[in-house]
């Protein structure tokens, strides 16, 4: 193993810290290119995620401008068996800095087939690469690939030095988006029923845009020494002292509160390892809403958006109405529009008073 030099190890960092702050697979793949074009001299970096049962190849190129003749991706797919890094790999579990020149020489490297119908065409003579933990028959990799000259072993170890750091950040890139899915789903799930969700860190996290705003309307300001109005501090912490002090506590109960528009009702989420507890804030509206909008299949909240919609308001204004984004509101027209076989809101809105006419 060549001993790295200060300078090595210093772009090694750099590259630790672009690939770390990659919050899903995509900005890690650019992040990762990028940087080890920086630090390993190539023509071209890619990684490539390469799916040979499907006969599908996903990359991510630099330089973006890299000629790649059409139907490469295609090829490398079908030639997966045969490329001497993937099948190294593929057999024997060891995903370290492997070169071509490793197992073939530059010969029989021209002599395959791997190399007359994709790397000749573009004119790559030499390539290394790592491979990143994937379940079979997918294989991902980060390729480094020249036109004139062989890489190095300061080359082999900067990449080893790295592999570590790449595949730690590689699976955070995945279970952040991972995640963020959980998270808009269950934000969405929330919102279709009408409830907020208030995680109880420090401070308060609102999950679901609006339930601070509902739980003030209700409750009124915030104390001058916490997030919560005093009548809701209060209910925490007399459902958190009695769920500590029982060792067979009864389900927290509610906390109620109304106005001339509508009541809500709070429950707690008691705080369990993991999670710091939560809070779900239901607010009901007392106004009803058209019983011909519900015949039609919609839910409440599919209802009361088509009710805006026909008097004329926009997704930012209806959003604001209902304390939602104007990026929920258009996830539920594209529903509305699905169900009722219509589509665009001059449409939506004669179908509607045709019906209601009816």
């Amino acid at each position: 193993m060549v001993r790295l030099r200060h300078g090595d190890l210093e772009r090694v960092l750099t590259v630790v810290r672009g690939v770390a702050s990659a919050r899903d697979p995509d900005e890690f793949a650019r992040a990762a290119v990028t940087q080890l074009a920086e630090v390993i001299p190539s023509d071209v970096v890619t990684m490539n995620e390469v799916d040979p049962s499907a006969g599908r190849t996903v990359f991510t190129m630099e330089p973006e401008t890299f000629p790649i003749p059409a139907g490469s991706q295609r090829r490398l797919a079908d030639l997966a068996d045969q490329h001497p890094l993937i099948h190294h790999t593929a057999s024997t579990g060891d995903g370290s800095a492997r070169r071509i020149s490793d197992f073939w020489t530059q010969d029989e490297f021209h002599a395959s087939p791997i190399y007359q119908m994709l790397y000749q065409p573009m004119g790559i003579e030499f390539q290394m690469a790592v491979a990143l933990p994937a379940s079979r028959p997918i294989h991902v990799g980060i390729v480094l690939n020249r036109r004139d000259s062989d890489f190095s072993e300061r080359d082999r170890d900067v990449l080893n030095v790295l592999r570590p750091h790449l595949v730690q950040a590689w699976f955070s890139a995945k279970d952040q988006a991972h995640l963020r899915l959980l998270v808009d789903a269950a934000t969405d799930a929330s919102v279709d029923s009408g409830v907020g969700l208030i995680v109880l860190s420090d401070p308060p996290h609102e999950l679901t845009p609006g339930a601070l705003v509902s739980l003030y309307r209700y409750f009124g300001r915030p104390t001058r020494t916490g997030p919560f109005p005093a009548r809701v501090e209060r209910w925490l912490k007399m459902q958190a002292a009695r769920l500590e002090a029982d060792t067979s506590p009864e389900l927290p109960k509610p906390l109620r509160a109304e106005t001339e528009g509508g009541h809500v009702v709070l429950r707690y989420l008691p705080s369990q390892t993991g999670h710091a507890g939560a809070l779900l804030v239901h607010e009901i509206s007392e106004q009803p809403h058209p019983e011909s909008l519900h015949a039609l299949g919609l839910t409440a909240r599919e209802a009361e958006i088509v009710d805006y919609v026909t008097k004329g308001e926009s997704n930012a204004s209806i959003g604001d109405a209902l304390h939602v984004s104007p990026a929920t509101v258009k996830k539920h027209l594209d529903n509305i529009y699905t169900k009722l076989g219509v589509h665009g809101r001059g449409r939506l809105t004669a179908f509607v008073l045709d019906a209601l006419e009816r």
